[in-house]
């Protein structure tokens, strides 16, 4: 019996025997359920480890197997396994620990894993290449403004307002309105486009590094 549990035993115990104290058991009572909801709370949100989702804006699938992902450091490398592709409109999740992944969002499915850096909590350039060592995207995010502040181990992930806005401006992007982010769907911070800019291929949507700095 955890030690919220006994107290309200103890409480109910001294409301029976004198009745004279049920206002301030009951005050008390509500004290405790208030205690036990906010552990919970606590304990539902678990660190799944750093990640980051790609997504592909286009009208077209687009084969990303062999494509590399890396930080900053060029030894640091995880291959997409061969024959993945990305459809149109849709997410896939790159994650450092598959089994924390999928504890926290049960009912995500389009991740894979695992790459075995961590993404720092200071700030980072992350990259992605094609199978021929072309860029296709990067993101040399901060933890300092104009980068939003909020998702440096706080909860919030960093996400892109819109998939064609430039990702490698930090005014472009939000944390997230929810703790642990939106892995693999749309953005919970996404706005409607209004600027000119156009999609030519996959982007990094989404980061979630709130791991200790690496």
């Amino acid at each position: 019996m955890n030690n919220s549990l006994f107290l309200k035993y103890y409480l109910l115990e001294i409301a029976h025997f004198n009745p004279k104290y049920i206002l301030m058991v009951g005050i008390l009572l509500m004290s405790c359920e208030d205690s036990i909801f906010n552990n919970s709370d606590e304990i539902k949100y678990v660190n799944p480890a750093d990640w980051v989702e790609l997504y592909n804006p286009t009208n077209e699938s687009i084969t990303i197997g062999l494509w590399v992902f890396k930080d900053g450091n060029d030894d640091h490398i995880f291959i997409i396994p061969e024959n993945q592709i990305l459809e149109p409109d849709q997410y896939l999740v790159l994650c450092k620990d598959s089994l924390a992944f999928n504890d926290n969002f049960p009912n995500i499915s389009n991740f894979i894993g695992e790459f075995d850096f961590g993404l720092n909590g200071g700030g980072e350039l992350v990259r992605l290449f094609d199978a021929e060592g072309g860029t296709v995207d990067e993101v040399d995010y901060d933890d300092s403004s104009p980068w939003p502040l909020e998702p440096d181990g706080n909860g919030p992930t960093l996400e892109l307002i819109h998939p064609s806005l430039d990702n490698g401006l930090g005014e472009n992007w939000a944390a997230s309105d929810i703790n642990g982010g939106t892995p693999g769907m749309v953005n919970s911070v996404y706005t409607a486009d209004s600027s000119n800019s156009l999609v030519s291929g996959i982007v990094i949507n989404e980061i979630n590094y709130n791991s200790p700095d690496e």
